[in-house]
């Protein structure tokens, strides 16, 4: 007999606020207030976020009972952020403000129950709409969608003895992915990837976790000219042009290491996530190649 049973399901805003001018070099990040109407604990996720927004080392954060000083006093809110020439009010030094919603976040458990024995794991599921207001003009810089999911390994429960699998919450951990998500997402979208240093076929590229891990691949491209929107003049994207693949074998807190698959890679070239299918296939040209020529790296 199968269980499905949804657990929590419902919306979470979050708003973060980014300035550029009270930290050198490093954007300051503000997490604003985090409330859910499916109840839980949103303080946790608000933690999970910090943390990842931390470990990208692209920010500083300011402190949480600061920014609970400066959203009391503007009384921030989706309705009262935008004075009448489009500018976002009252937040001086803010550059960007990213906000959004988890539009869903929940479990389904699925065993199989049999003469008071029952056995199974459990996944769940979280989906975070994520927009990046400019604070100079009001206008959405940035509007995605970020999904996770988590499993828990197998259970275990036969009169009232219960043996957890690997993941024994996975409600904790797909928050805490998705906080890993949100935080890529606004370090690579401000700051993209790019390569420091190459030496001896590997490649050193200014991303630790979680933005980067291990066994990933990129790609290295080289970006043209860009294109934009003849009625509205926005900038849709630039032209890349492909120069090569890196393997992720080794991160570092603030850096990571990477066999060079292909290419002529040089140092300050652009880099971004690649599809794992092409990764695959880059791994296998190249391994093919340096059996050849007896000059192999390590791709683990």
């Amino acid at each position: 007999m199968i269980f499905n049973k949804l657990i929590q399901a419902g919306a979470v805003s979050i708003i973060v606020l980014i300035s550029g001018n009270i930290f050198a070099n490093k954007p300051v990040v503000g997490i604003g207030e985090i409330t859910s109407s499916v109840g839980g604990n949103p303080t946790s996720f608000q933690t999970m976020l910090e943390t990842a927004i931390s470990q990208t080392n692209k920010f500083e954060l300011m402190e949480r009972s600061r920014m609970d000083d400066i959203l009391g006093e503007q009384a921030l809110s989706a309705g009262g952020l935008t004075e009448g020439d489009g500018q976002i009010g009252g937040l001086s030094g803010v550059d960007y403000l990213v906000y959004g919603s988890i539009t869903k976040l929940g479990t389904k458990s699925d065993a199989v129950a049999f003469g008071g024995i029952a056995a199974g794991g459990q996944k769940a599921e979280m989906s975070v709409d994520i927009r990046v207001v400019d604070k100079s003009t009001g206008s959405i810089r940035i509007s995605k969608t970020v999904q996770k999911q988590a499993k828990s390994g197998g259970g275990f429960a036969m009169e009232g003895l219960a043996v957890g699998g690997e993941e024994a919450d996975p409600l904790g951990e797909v928050q805490r992915l998705t906080a890993n998500a949100v935080a890529a997402l606004l370090a690579m979208e401000i700051f993209p990837i790019k390569v420091i240093n190459v030496s001896k076929g590997q490649a050193y590229v200014n991303y630790g976790p979680p933005s980067v891990a291990k066994g990933m691949y990129l790609k290295v491209v080289e970006l043209g000219e860009g294109f934009m929107d003849p009625d509205t003049g926005e900038m849709l994207g630039q032209d890349e042009t492909y120069i090569g693949s890196i393997k992720i074998t080794d991160v570092k807190s603030k850096f990571s290491i990477g066999t060079i698959l292909d290419g002529d890679i040089q140092r300050g070239a652009i880099a971004s996530k690649m599809d794992k299918k092409k990764g695959k296939s880059a791994e296998k040209k190249y391994k093919k190649k340096c059996k050849k020529q007896k000059n192999c790296l390590s791709l683990k």
